[in-house]
């Protein structure tokens, strides 16, 4: 359990087709009684070496006590199986963060359906 930014959830789709891009959500719970800034990073583990992150474009906020606050975020779909490791941190009144916890959730990889001949049109095949 987190001292003050508890990461609850990773809000993601359970597959992804590979080259996708994949949006995910972060919630973060402000555990503590006040306001207090939380940050978060992410990393995928699929296999390769050092782990590649997960762009959140506005990873910190200041979030109200007993709060929860959703982190937007996304990365490309590798051509395996991942697993989304996010982390939390909390800012100090001594001006460092702080790691406070992780949280962690797997995407597999989908796989691709064969096209049916209702997913063609007649005039896509036709010259005029």
């Amino acid at each position: 359990m987190a001292l003050y930014a508890d990461v609850i959830e990773i809000v993601a789709p359970s597959q992804a087709a590979a080259g996708n891009r994949v949006d995910i959500t972060i919630k973060v719970k402000n555990t503590y009684s006040a306001v207090i800034s939380i940050m978060v990073s992410g990393a995928l583990e699929y296999g390769v070496s050092p782990w590649p992150g997960i762009d959140v474009p506005e990873n910190w906020a200041n979030v109200n006590g007993g709060a929860t606050y959703l982190f937007s975020g996304s990365f490309v779909m590798p051509d395996r199986r991942v697993t989304i490791h996010a982390y939390s941190y909390w800012y100090g009144s001594d001006g460092y963060w702080y790691f406070d916890d992780e949280f962690t959730k797997s995407v597999e990889i989908a796989t691709a359906s064969e096209p049916s001949i209702s997913d063609f049109r007649i005039a896509d095949f036709i010259k005029v």
